[in-house]
């Protein structure tokens, strides 16, 4: 997920939060947000693609919805989008800036998204000065104590949640016309995508999807886990190289990294973005 590091920022934050506490941080939260969204400074080099991916008279997922950055782009595009985010905090954020851009095409649930419906423990870190790290909830779950650690987890503190947790062919069953998935949520991708079975036969859409490998070792998720869920649904894995401007079929290991996910009989749609 792109981030923005402002040095003013930096400063503000922490005497906001214990001055004027979580309700006001929110609404500073959602002013900042504005701000680099209008701007495009937490720009992810996959955005550029989603023109071609997504149509007027499609439908989207946004799967981790955080604080609707890519909500807000895709909502230009597509006809309806479904946003899930189930941390509260993070979900009034990304309500205030649905609301804000006037998003009446995005519904948003405050859930996350598994394999099935049940309730699910979230762990979200807490920054020095209190306030939570967005970007980095997960399921609690996932074991964040293995090696390597302070090169993907740099936390000592953190907030639970009990969240509901919805799989997505469960909770969306009037699509008619879905092109696009974005899922982001931390090494737990793979359990949406087992989740998501039917929705992926039926409408064989396009899913960006950040993978992490040390997160997915978190949740004892192996490699070949991921990549066998992702062949056995009908779908290749491609970078996008944006110096070439293409995608680039990947066949490696995974590093830490967003994929573009097409499925096969959908590959000929995209011919102009491929070698």
């Amino acid at each position: 997920m792109a981030s923005v590091h402002s040095p003013i920022r930096s400063i503000l934050k922490p005497i906001l939060f214990k001055l004027l506490g979580k309700s006001f941080y929110a609404r500073f939260q959602c002013y900042a947000k504005i701000k680099d969204i209008d701007n495009r400074l937490v720009e992810e080099k996959e955005m550029v693609l989603l023109p071609i991916f997504i149509s007027k008279d499609s439908e989207a997922i946004d799967i981790g919805a955080n604080y609707a950055y890519f909500t807000v782009r895709i909502s230009k595009l597509a006809k309806k989008v479904y946003a899930y985010e189930p941390i509260p905090f993070t979900f009034k954020v990304c309500n205030m800036l649905v609301k804000h851009y006037k998003l009446n095409n995005v519904f948003l649930f405050q859930k996350g998204v598994g394999e099935k419906n049940e309730i699910k423990r979230f762990s979200v870190p807490v920054v020095d000065f209190g306030a939570i790290s967005a970007g980095q909830a997960h399921m609690a779950e996932r074991n964040n104590e293995l090696k390597g650690k302070e090169h993907h987890y740099k936390f000592n503190k953190s907030e639970e949640y009990d969240c509901e947790v919805i799989s997505i062919d469960n909770d969306i069953k009037d699509a008619t016309n879905i092109s696009f998935i974005k899922i982001d949520i931390e090494g737990a991708e793979y359990f949406a995508l087992k989740g998501m079975k039917q929705i992926l036969q039926q409408h064989k859409p396009v899913i960006l999807i950040e993978i992490n490998p040390f997160f997915l070792d978190g949740f004892n998720i192996k490699e070949s886990d991921l990549s066998d869920c992702i062949r056995e649904s009908g779908y290749e894995t491609y970078m996008y190289d944006e110096n070439l401007g293409k995608l680039i079929l990947y066949t490696d290991s995974y590093v830490e990294s967003n994929y573009i996910l097409i499925h096969v009989d959908k590959l000929e749609l995209y011919h102009s973005i491929m070698p």
